[in-house]
């Protein structure tokens, strides 16, 4: 099943808006991008605002769903910990215009960072900040660390690796693909995070 003019709009907006930003972007870009007139553009959606307003919710609130789906339940933390990482790649690879939008309001946050990104982030980041308090509650992660941090720390590994495969494959080993350092990175991180026996 083919696109609708409005997914067809939304994806090419999302290309140009991870590469440009929330203010380098116009309606006369977007619909040569998109192949769709102008004249459509503006009925469909009113205004640039309107395009990016509808996207970042769109890919904030499918970042949101994903992320939540695997940190609710009730499996064991670190299992939690692992489905979260590999979910987060996941994403990464799925849609890889996020994370350089993401990146964008981080650094020049948008009239939408507040109600959109801000919003979400910290719906996700909570639910994993509650996973690391759960398990060093039940004896599995060790005394002492704070989950805000556990959780920054989980988080940032991928982002930067997946954000450096991105646009600056030089940085990586040239032998490093995703599984190993996926692997590699959980088995690092929940040494340091797991309780000594």
């Amino acid at each position: 099943m083919g696109k609708t003019v409005h997914e067809q709009v939304l994806d090419s907006a999302a290309i140009l808006f991870a590469e440009d930003g929330y203010a380098g972007v116009s309606f006369q870009r977007i619909a040569a991008a998109s192949g769709v007139e102008y004249s459509e553009i503006g009925r469909l959606f009113g205004s640039e605002d309107k395009i990016y307003e509808e996207l970042l919710e769109s890919l904030f609130s499918q970042y949101s769903l994903r992320m939540s789906a695997v940190l609710e339940g009730s499996d064991l933390p670190v299992v939690k910990v692992e489905s979260f990482a590999r979910a987060l790649c996941a994403f990464h690879k799925d849609v890889p215009n996020f994370f350089p939008l993401y990146y964008r309001e981080l650094l020049k946050p948008s009239p939408f960072f507040e109600s959109i990104v801000l919003k979400n982030i910290r719906h996700v980041a909570y639910q994993s900040d509650n996973n690391i308090a759960r398990g060093i509650q039940k004896g599995t992660f060790r005394y002492g660390i704070n989950p805000a941090n556990a959780t920054l720390l989980l988080a940032g590994m991928f982002h930067y690796f997946f954000l450096a495969s991105r646009i600056a494959k030089s940085l990586l080993p040239e032998s490093i693909n995703d599984e190993d350092f996926i692997t590699q990175a959980l088995d690092l991180y929940l040494n340091g995070l797991q309780k000594s026996e």
